[in-house]
């Protein structure tokens, strides 16, 4: 082999070596930025994931309509609200918000629902309040075997209108507070709707 053709077989496997770390560069930088700088970025999701995912096991109860809520039921992305005390304004204010989020969500509305679990039986000022929620699912004097599920750490589940998201199989996966933004939990349903098959 001449000079000059060793010339060229080394400029070619120079170029070759460059491609490679031209393409592997932000491999290199993400595990770089990950492992070695410690840089994390921030969660991408409005809601607080549930760690361990806790996967529920639903009880057979009827609805204020009178449908019999069996595990089928719950195969759907379901928002869970309980309330204690005969949903104040609060309560009332994420009723509100629910039924508009899922109305926002277009094609994708029937893979949503909502369920609220009162403690209490339903006063005719809330029956007529109910009214304006027909896709929403009521289940009245609802006992510790249902809403006892949503227990998470010291709280007593009910006193705050806080929601819940449960998925098609049946796991507790999020929760979101009483006071929050609508407009960031929609944001992200629309995520797991779109990553999601299942439904």
């Amino acid at each position: 082999m001449t000079e000059l053709e060793n010339k060229k077989l080394i400029n070619h496997r120079i170029k070759f070596i460059a491609l490679i770390l031209v393409f592997l560069s932000p491999f290199i930088a993400s595990w770089l930025a990950f492992y070695v700088f410690e840089v994390r970025p921030d969660s991408q999701h409005y809601g607080s994931l549930v760690e361990p995912v806790r996967p529920l096991s639903f009880p057979s109860v009827h609805s204020l309509d009178k449908r019999q809520l069996t595990p089928e039921f719950w195969k759907k992305w379901t928002f869970v609200m309980i309330d204690n005390h005969g949903c104040q304004q609060l309560c009332k204010e994420n009723l509100y918000y629910l039924r508009q989020m899922r109305i926002a969500l277009g094609r994708d509305t029937d893979r949503v629902q909502n369920v609220l679990l009162l403690k209490h039986t339903a006063d005719a000022e809330m029956l007529e309040y109910l009214e304006d929620f027909p896709a929403l699912t009521v289940v009245e004097s609802s006992d510790k075997k249902l809403t006892g599920l949503f227990e998470l750490g010291d709280m007593n589940v009910g006193d705050s209108p806080m929601l819940y998201l449960v998925d098609p199989a049946g796991n507790l996966m999020m929760t979101y507070p009483a006071q929050n933004k609508a407009k960031s939990i929609l944001s992200d349903l629309r995520r797991l709707l779109k990553v999601s098959q299942i439904g």
